[in-house]
């Protein structure tokens, strides 16, 4: 059959049992055009084959990094059946995130049509659910010939997929090891709760070093008073304290509004009647009373914390009581397994 697909020009599926979180080609991507100064501003959309874009080397998103992105996945359950998870959510942050940099916001309704497509013109690359997920890109991207710092006319949106893996492999999903980094992430007044091509390029020298000697990842405090938790790389952070109390940092400049957050806290308070805190909480706090902590995100989704190493000092968290209770709900409702009270399933 792989041969039979070559032939084809068909791109072939990976082997499921060694799936990693990587890129696999599938076979159609969702593009669609937008003019602000045309009505509507954007055109209807189409699926094309997956393939190489054409710009301008002068497009706007080329020299200064006017761009933004979108993570989501699609979960093939019992029956056979693919569901999204709070897409709605995505395309509301999406819509956000545009705004933040001058971009005309892409319908929210568009949005979650388009993934949908996306997801049902490349069925036969959606994993079974023991071996992965099928895992959605959306993009934003000025694309007009531009010179000069300015607002854009011109934007194009690209939507694919690929299936995936764990994004971390072997002793990591027992737990991760955190470098707590006296700096912030972004700016104070910057970008940090937009999902843009910026906030993540420049994590990527910072981290590497320290991925070097054999952290997972590295954890930024805050860029104002470089005492209180933000993010790591691309996760959210929850803390679990002596008192039983859920810590997560507040929503801000610096904060990105993880949907798997959201998720998190609304299961941890609605669901199990945990008292869960959105405040400011300091690095100091978290090793005098912290028992627990946990990282999410939707490629992360919850993922435990064994060690964050600050300065000189090791502290080791072994409690993983909390995370494991909201995961095993989270994914049942993903999975379909359980009511969705929340109303979060979507079906491709």
């Amino acid at each position: 059959m792989a041969d039979e697909h070559h032939q084809e020009g068909r791109k072939s599926p990976p082997a499921w049992e060694t799936l990693t979180f990587s890129l696999t080609e599938t076979d159609f991507m969702y593009q669609s055009c937008g003019e602000a100064e045309s009505e509507p501003v954007w055109d209807g959309g189409k699926m094309v084959p997956f393939s190489d874009i054409t710009v301008s080397p002068a497009a706007a998103f080329m020299s200064y990094g006017i761009g933004i992105f979108e993570g989501l996945k699609a979960q093939r359950v019992a029956g056979d059946r693919i569901l999204l998870f709070r897409p709605d959510g995505n395309a509301q942050r999406f819509r956000k995130s545009a705004e933040r940099l001058l971009m005309e916001p892409f319908p929210a309704d568009q949005f979650v049509g388009a993934v949908r497509q996306v997801v049902r013109s490349n069925l036969r690359f959606v994993p079974p659910a023991q071996y992965g997920s099928f895992y959605v890109r959306p993009l934003e991207h000025a694309v007009e010939p531009k010179l000069g710092l300015g607002s854009c006319t011109r934007f194009l949106v690209t939507i694919f997929g690929s299936p995936v893996g764990n994004y971390f492999r072997g002793g990591a999903q027992q737990g991760v090891r955190l470098k707590v980094l006296e700096q912030g992430r972004t700016a104070p007044g910057g970008t940090g709760a937009a999902k843009t091509m910026g906030n993540y390029a420049g994590a990527i020298y910072v981290a590497n070093r320290w991925k070097k000697e054999g952290f997972d990842d590295v954890l930024y405090l805050d860029s104002r008073h470089v005492k209180y938790l933000t993010e790591t790389s691309g996760s959210n952070a929850f803390v679990r304290l002596r008192t039983g109390a859920l810590v997560t940092p507040p929503l801000d400049d610096q904060i990105l509004p993880g949907i798997t957050r959201d998720s998190t806290i609304r299961i941890a308070r609605d669901l199990l009647g945990i008292d869960v805190q959105e405040r400011a909480l300091s690095i100091d706090e978290v090793i005098a009373e912290g028992v627990e902590m946990f990282c999410t995100g939707t490629a992360w989704t919850l993922l435990s914390v064994r060690e964050i190493v600050y300065r000189d000092r090791k502290i080791v968290l072994k409690a993983q009581d909390a995370r494991q209770e909201i995961l095993e709900i989270l994914r049942s409702i993903q999975l379909g397994e359980r009511d969705d009270p929340f109303g979060w399933i979507v079906e491709v």
